[in-house]
């Protein structure tokens, strides 16, 4: 997958659980695409079965803090 497909597949995950990517969004995409890092892992934390994108830790996260761990997506509720 490109970059430009991973951010619109962020872009839906952010939009079907009510949350907005930040401006670290496209830099995330791009290193995802580089990488090969599935979305079930955390770019920040890959070790970390928990924490892949509106991972259960990533959900906490945003909603305690407003922000996930790697701050790609924001809590706009």
């Amino acid at each position: 997958m490109n970059a430009d497909d991973i951010l619109q597949e962020l872009k839906l995950i952010a939009e079907e659980n009510g949350y907005e990517l930040t401006e670290n969004a496209e830099k995330i995409a791009k290193f995802r695409a580089r990488t090969g890092l599935p979305m079930n892992l955390c770019p920040c934390d890959k070790t970390n079965p928990y924490r892949g994108c509106i991972g259960s830790l990533c959900k906490k996260e945003l909603e305690t803090d407003g922000v996930c761990h790697c701050n790609l997506f924001r809590n706009c509720k």
